[in-house]
């Protein structure tokens, strides 16, 4: 063992890192999440449905092949844990890991084939720069890994700040995100089969905005991958 293997092993033992899920020191190959909270995690299984409440979301307002939802947000679970350490605590390797584990899912289910290209719901430059990176696309980086699509950052843009949405209620989320986001321009996007992803789904509302743009740019399809959602 080298004498950096044994400090690390000795911090560990003094500091362990403990799992976001039930706080227990993680084992020994285990990053953020122990394998115990791993294996049940609260996943949603939207990849094997066609029509879920997910989906209803997004029904008679814009046409989205697929909603495919990784976990359910449940208040004080462990979603709430990993978003709040994705956004919150410069954690942008959670999102990458939880990008891959989906991914892995949407293959067993026969996604393999299934998109051209994945966008990220875009932050705003002033936000980006404040936070570092997107959350969103730390999560698209983890799906484009696993599914051997192309994630694509230049194509959407956000051109207008707004504050979190967090409090707000449905009306308000919408009449927020109404026209703040564009196709690029001189961007061709014709005929592709496109996975909108993002961090978490509530109302819907910046994804539809997102998606009434890309639609009028002329894609193909549209599809929508979130990490967790909120029934």
């Amino acid at each position: 063992m080298n004498l950096h293997n044994y400090f690390t092993d000795f911090l560990s033992l003094i500091y362990p890192n403990l799992c976001l899920g039930c706080d227990d020191p993680l084992p020994k190959g285990s990053k953020y999440i122990c394998p115990k909270c791993h294996y049940n995690l609260p996943k949603t299984n939207t990849y094997k449905l066609q029509d879920h409440i997910f989906k209803d979301k997004f029904d008679g307002v814009v046409p989205i092949a697929h909603v495919l939802v990784y976990t359910y947000f449940i208040k004080n679970g462990i979603m709430q844990h990993v978003l709040h350490d994705l956004k919150y605590n410069d954690n942008r390797e959670i999102g990458v890991m939880m990008g891959r584990w989906f991914g892995h899912d949407l293959l067993l289910g026969g996604y393999s084939d299934s998109f051209d290209m994945i966008i990220p719901v875009p932050l705003h430059t002033e936000r980006l720069k404040k936070r570092g990176y997107n959350q969103a696309a730390a999560f698209g980086s983890g799906l484009s890994e696993v599914l051997k699509v192309e994630q694509r950052e230049d194509l959407l843009i956000r051109n207008k700040y707004i504050e979190s949405q967090t409090r707000k209620s449905k009306v308000r989320r919408i009449q927020n995100v109404e026209g703040i986001f564009q196709v690029e321009r001189g961007k061709d996007l014709s005929d592709k089969s496109v996975l909108l992803v993002d961090d978490v789904l509530t109302t819907g509302s910046t994804l539809i905005a997102c998606a009434e743009p890309l639609l009028r740019a002329g894609i193909k399809n549209l599809s929508i991958a979130v990490m967790a959602g909120v029934k």
